[in-house]
């Protein structure tokens, strides 16, 4: 039987960032992206927006052959993911904020994600929890030129709590995967000890998921295929962004 696809899907090209650790620990694996930048960004969006989205976007790629799909979108991990795993009804892996690992060490972190996503969260003494409202818009409209996108002003306009004095926090988490594509800015901004996102936790969580099942032990072709109405676009930064397809 002819090995499966691993399927990333996501709101635009903040999945790509989950896609690199993917291809990075499962270097022989067929990979499909699916990217709905039409549709960008999610973390504005109301759940039944989201659903509805988010059905037809698995309606679409369920045409494949799936072994696994992993959600590379934190809003989506987050709001919906018992929703996309029983409608899907696919092995499914979700993006999501490593906060508690960072808390229980008593660090100060701060965590920056969508809207949605900050919703999800409690602040407490050592957590402070950031919405940002258009960051991902600013960069899916700057993606060939990410150095028009003003992260300071997107945190201008933010709701949450945060102290701006550089290296307050420990910990800074990137609770969108949009943000891996500034992360130089935003690390600039905080300086913190540390900064990291839920992507490598997932793709280690796949790679051990097939391990388990022992399905790549036979299968040495690596495949990456860009899918849906934005492929063509998804393609062309992929590979402007540097990477090896």
């Amino acid at each position: 039987m002819e090995q499966g696809y691993i399927a990333v899907l996501d709101s635009g090209v903040g999945g790509l960032s989950v896609l690199k650790e993917l291809i990075r620990v499962i270097p022989n694996g067929r990979f499909l992206y699916f990217g709905d930048n039409d549709n960008a960004p999610y973390g504005n969006k109301s759940i039944n927006e989201l659903k509805k989205l988010t059905a037809k976007n698995l309606d679409y790629i369920k045409q494949y052959n799936i072994d696994a799909l992993v959600v590379g979108c934190n809003t989506l991990s987050l709001s919906l993911l018992p929703f996309i795993k029983e409608y899907g009804g696919l092995t499914t892996f979700g993006v999501f904020p490593p906060v508690e690992k960072f808390l229980v060490k008593d660090e100060k972190v701060l965590l920056l994600s969508t809207l949605v996503s900050a919703s999800k969260f409690s602040p407490s003494k050592n957590l402070h929890v950031v919405g940002l409202k258009n960051l991902v818009v600013d960069i899916e409209n700057n993606l060939f030129n990410l150095k028009n996108v003003n992260f300071e002003k997107n945190l201008t306009y933010s709701t949450g709590n945060f102290i701006s004095q550089k290296g307050y926090y420990d910990t800074l988490i990137l609770g969108c995967t949009h943000y891996e594509f500034v992360k130089n800015q935003i690390i600039n901004h905080f300086c913190p000890q540390n900064c990291c996102s839920g992507a490598i936790i997932t793709a280690n969580n796949v790679k051990n998921y097939y391990q388990n099942i022992k399905s790549l032990v036979n299968y040495k072709r690596f495949e990456l295929n860009f899918i849906g109405k934005n492929a063509d676009f998804n393609q062309k930064f992929w590979v402007s962004s540097g990477q090896n397809v």
